[in-house]
């Protein structure tokens, strides 16, 4: 059995809790748990026990990037309480801006440590591959989300399906934009059918639903080359990971938008 206070049971979960059970401010832990992971990451790249830190270190940042807050802040706009997803929208990029920093100073850290890490893993998983380990991380957000029973499954459903649909388009364009459009069009309708027909919260559908598109990887790997000084990357990955995060939002507005709408205009007509 552990001793001791409260906070330190919260560090045996996770740094994340621990930083939270001190009032940490969302900033800094944030920051402080993204140095963490990526710092492991690098250090079990540096054993030789992945082939991959990058890919490591953006599988865990997933937990951290701010979906739910983003997603509340559409809403929010969607609902004409500008102030408020104006406010959301600022965390985001607060968020978004700890991530970068604590990825920075891991890989920072890491190269005084092992050298300049280096990522060789360039393996790419096919349609069913992706698809079951899509299921399998929505699965785990609907349970971090506190969203039970049935819910889990069809909020991981949803998951899948807006992967698929992402998968699909990139398939036949060849352009990520439009991929991230179409699906987080798709996810936000999907969001708002499950609603009614459940009697549940959208929000909750779409969260998950469109977490499999949330762009941790342009995060990431935007701030590995302003660490590394390659600026134009930086420059150019930056723009491309703010018009997915941007062409998502118009998605997913516009979903929403058409089923308001279409209820309006039902009600219209009955009367």
């Amino acid at each position: 059995m552990r001793s001791g206070p409260a906070s330190w049971d919260a560090w045996w979960a996770s740094p994340q809790d621990f930083l939270d059970s001190i009032k940490a401010n969302l900033f800094f832990s944030t920051i402080a748990s993204s140095f963490l992971m990526a710092l492991c990451a690098y250090g079990v790249g540096a054993l030789g026990l992945t082939g991959s830190a990058g890919s490591v270190i953006i599988g865990a940042l997933m937990l951290l990037v701010p979906g739910l807050l983003f997603t509340n802040a559409m809403r929010d706009i969607i609902y004409g309480d500008t102030n408020s997803g104006v406010n959301r929208i600022v965390q985001v990029f607060l968020v978004a801006a700890a991530l970068a920093l604590g990825t920075a100073a891991g890989w920072k850290a890491a190269s005084f440590l092992w050298g300049a890490p280096t990522d060789s893993y360039s393996l790419t998983p096919g349609f069913l591959m992706q698809n079951c380990a899509c299921f399998a991380g929505c699965v785990g957000f609907a349970i971090l989300f506190n969203i039970h029973e049935k819910g889990i499954l069809f909020c991981a459903v949803g998951g899948v399906l807006t992967w698929s649909v992402y998968l699909l388009v990139i398939h036949f364009t060849g352009d990520d934009i439009a991929a991230n459009f179409w699906a987080s069009l798709f996810a936000g309708f999907y969001a708002e059918i499950m609603a009614r027909i459940r009697k549940k919260p959208a929000i909750a559908y779409l969260v998950v639903s469109i977490f499999p598109l949330l762009p941790g990887a342009g995060v990431y790997y935007t701030m590995n080359y302003a660490v590394r000084g390659q600026m134009g990357q930086f420059a150019q990955t930056g723009m491309h990971t703010a018009a997915i995060a941007g062409i998502m939002a118009v998605g997913i507005l516009l979903a929403s938008t058409t089923v308001r709408m279409t209820q309006v205009w039902k009600l219209q007509k009955k009367k």
